[in-house]
């Protein structure tokens, strides 16, 4: 394989996967919640555990795994209900820190969203994800050669995992600045209410499209 045919399967790749970071979701919700609440420290695990899922996610699509939700569709929006529920739940813990003056102002011991264990709440968010199971399940497959080499599958692998964590990263030190912090903290009360409603809100939006489906 000659390198203008690498960068043909690695650019289209790397700039769909940019651009699905770009549209807003679960992955930015749970990075944005943990680095306001907890700190660049918290935040950065976030990004992380999104990074790692992506990685999973990489290795599922490239070993051809991901035609199993095609044959057993029931798995594939079972794990699309357990995504929502944990969306759901998510949403009211943070209903429950805004009774208590909003989770910007609370310690991480009370029980923040994401703050106790940042790196697995994202990492489990990424993996049942509706959006990216579509990506890495169709979207992705479709640029990856069925007969392509293993050290190309693994340099994808790579890429995804390095892309994944430098593009949330970045998000994570952006949530976590001081001003961004203090923004936050004056509206502690609403945003929390905000975070409760869009975690209900992206759950209820998977569930009803498992519905329809």
């Amino acid at each position: 394989m000659d390198y203008g045919s690498l960068l043909a399967i690695l650019l289209p790749i790397a700039a769909i996967q940019i651009l699905g970071w770009a549209t807003p979701g679960p992955n930015h919700l749970i990075i944005l919640s943990a680095s306001v609440t907890s700190g660049r420290a918290a935040g950065i695990r976030a990004a992380l555990g999104i990074a790692a899922g992506a990685v999973t996610w990489a290795l599922i699509a490239v070993s051809g795994i991901a035609a199993v939700f095609e044959l057993f569709p029931r798995l594939y929006a079972g794990i699309r209900l357990l995504g929502a529920a944990y969306l759901v739940f998510l949403g009211i813990k943070a209903f429950g820190v805004a009774q208590r003056g909003g989770m910007f102002n609370l310690d991480v011991e009370e029980g923040k969203p994401a703050a106790r264990r940042p790196f697995w709440s994202a990492y489990f968010v990424m993996m049942t994800n509706p959006k990216a199971v579509l990506f890495f399940g169709s979207i992705l497959t479709a640029f990856v050669p069925a007969d392509g080499p293993l050290w190309l599958m693994l340099l994808i692998v790579f890429q995804m995992g390095a892309i994944g964590a430098c593009l949330n990263i970045f998000a994570a030190l952006f949530f976590s600045s001081p001003a961004v912090i203090r923004w936050f903290k004056v509206a502690s009360f609403w945003i929390s209410l905000l975070f409760g409603l869009l975690f209900c809100a992206l759950g209820a939006l998977v569930v009803y499209e498992v519905l329809i489906a």
